[in-house]
């Protein structure tokens, strides 16, 4: 469990701290940072915090969906941040209590590095002029994660299009599976942004009690704003595998038609050197050239030379 008081210049650990202390004094703004361990989160979740056991059980039970219920002293929130690593989206989980001067989190050890990069905007406050609040310190919790989503869109899009050039270069069937696979990883992510979308829609709607400054709902709209363009952004890709898939099948059927073609064409000259070859397998007694003849062989055989080439001219004059 890490611990943050925060104040007009920033944000301090407290080694010791005394949360109930803390919860007395609303002067204070402080910030209580969890690692799923279960029986600790359960316990300052229940006993010191007293949140809702509704909401302590989604907080235990992981894979929840995207959602944010309002109880009479705080605001829950599930978030769903997620990473692209070696090629594969992973989505997360992050719950998120808001109070009148507390913000709660709950997560694995995967959320460090976000957690760490809010605290140093939260430290950096020169471009946000807003007073300090649990409700400001959740639109940097959220802006943080939101704009995670675009270099992680950035790496999707270059590998459809890096799909896309091998399969025109040479389309195989692990290329396939490959955007299937992300297909069904963009659908998921299209489900989460969107619910995330709702989520936070409805914040700047309703008359949150924890978000009590109109210039902070501004903000709250501006990650709205961020997250309609990753859902679009997201759609967008996935009409993109889509016409990928569509490519792939069409540069597999290319790639069939001219492997029958020459196939075609091989059958085409063999047949017509069986014919010459099985005239002169027949059982006559005179045969042109005869068979004593000794230019007889020669002949034969630069006759099948010059026909399968007639059959190879005739072939691609029709292409």
């Amino acid at each position: 469990m890490r611990v943050w008081l925060f104040g007009a210049d920033g944000c301090s650990p407290l080694e010791k701290p005394d949360i109930q202390q803390l919860l007395k004094d609303e002067s204070k703004i402080f910030w209580v940072d969890l690692c799923n361990d279960e029986e600790q989160t359960a316990h300052v979740l229940r006993d010191i915090f007293q949140f809702h056991p509704l909401a302590v059980e989604d907080v235990l039970n992981e894979r929840q969906r995207p959602k944010v219920e309002e109880y009479e002293n705080n605001v829950f929130a599930i978030l769903n941040p997620v990473q692209f690593h070696e090629k594969e989206l992973a989505f997360r989980e992050l719950d998120v209590f808001v109070g009148k001067n507390f913000i709660v989190t709950i997560h694995d050890g995967s959320e460090d590095a976000m957690v760490e990069e809010t605290l140093r905007l939260i430290n950096n406050r020169a471009t946000f002029k807003l007073p300090m609040s649990s409700g400001y310190l959740l639109y940097v919790l959220v802006d943080v994660m939101v704009d995670s989503y675009f270099p992680l869109l950035d790496a999707i899009g270059d590998h459809i299009d890096e799909i896309s050039e091998a399969i025109l270069g040479a389309p195989k069937t692990d290329q396939l599976a490959a955007l299937f696979h992300l297909k069904r990883k963009l659908s998921e992510m299209t489900r989460v942004v969107g619910q995330q979308r709702d989520m936070f829609g409805l914040i700047t709607r309703e008359d949150e009690p924890f978000i009590n400054s109109e210039t902070l709902r501004y903000y709250f709209r501006d990650v709205y704003d961020h997250l309609l363009r990753v859902n679009d952004t997201v759609n967008s890709y996935r009409d993109n595998v889509g016409s990928v898939i569509d490519l792939y099948l069409s540069s597999v059927s290319n790639r069939l038609n001219i492997i029958v073609k020459r196939l075609t064409v091989v059958t085409i000259a063999s047949s017509a050197l069986a014919v010459i070859t099985g005239f002169y397998g027949m059982n006559f007694d005179q045969t042109f050239p005869s068979f004593d003849s000794p230019w007889g062989v020669p002949f034969v055989v630069i006759l099948m030379i010059v026909v399968a080439l007639l059959v190879l001219v005739l072939f691609y004059k029709r292409e």
